[in-house]
């Protein structure tokens, strides 16, 4: 599909749930202008994102998320961190406000993944069962902890990366969707069609690192610009 083609269905989806379009928006790269994310790389990703979102839940439970920042320590796995998630696992600072809703991009890049079924932007709570079962439920951090195995093995075999073309799709849709969502917001208004928009920007982040977008390799920098111009 050329990025004409691919801009056009975008808009006709948000014109039917009656979210407001930006035709001014630009259209987004050719596939083959894109080079999508290595298996390795999305393996990486998602332990982190898991390990913030696990870490989140264990706040003010009886676990802390310095359990999780040990655990992924005792694997070798603290490369898969951005500085800001290093510094809310580790020291539990949350410098970024997002990081309560990093279970949105676990959950898209799952999808990404092949590792979730389906995904959609209604109201249903994300169901993440089949991805959560790549990870440990309960982590014992101590080293040399024989029972105790690494996500990371798991994961890259059961990876199946999405088809560039399907993600592509997405990445163009939530570009303009995001855009609403931002309007409505400087706006005063709801969040057009009732979607999420927490959600909408957390995804349209993890499908621009998914994509590459702006060669940023930083989790933490990559952009989810959504001006008409570039």
């Amino acid at each position: 599909m050329t990025p004409e083609l691919r801009k056009e269905a975008s808009e006709l989806q948000l014109h039917k749930r009656g979210i407001r379009i930006n035709v001014g928006l630009h259209v987004i790269e050719a596939d083959e202008e894109v080079q999508l994310r290595r298996a390795e790389e999305v393996v990486q990703r998602l332990i982190a994102l898991w390990a913030v979102s696990y870490g989140k839940q264990l706040e003010g439970s009886a676990g802390s998320s310095i359990t999780v920042y040990r655990y992924l320590e005792s694997h070798h796995l603290l490369n898969c961190l951005s500085e800001a998630e290093t510094k809310f696992l580790q020291h539990g600072i949350d410098s970024t406000p997002s990081l309560a809703l990093r279970q949105h991009a676990f959950h898209f890049l799952g999808w990404c993944a092949g590792l979730v079924p389906k995904i959609d932007l209604g109201q249903k709570p994300c169901d993440v069962r089949e991805l959560l079962a790549c990870f440990p439920t309960q982590l014992q951090c101590e080293q040399g902890d024989q029972a105790n195995q690494s996500a990371a093995p798991t994961l890259g075999e059961k990876i199946k990366l999405r088809r560039k073309d399907v993600i592509m799709d997405w990445s163009d849709l939530l570009y303009r969707l995001h855009w609403a969502v931002r309007h409505a917001v400087l706006h005063q208004k709801p969040s057009p069609g009732n979607i999420d928009g927490e959600l909408v920007r957390e995804w349209h982040q993890a499908v621009n690192w998914m994509c590459c977008y702006e060669e940023e390799d930083n989790w933490d920098q990559v952009s989810t610009e959504t001006t008409a111009g570039g």
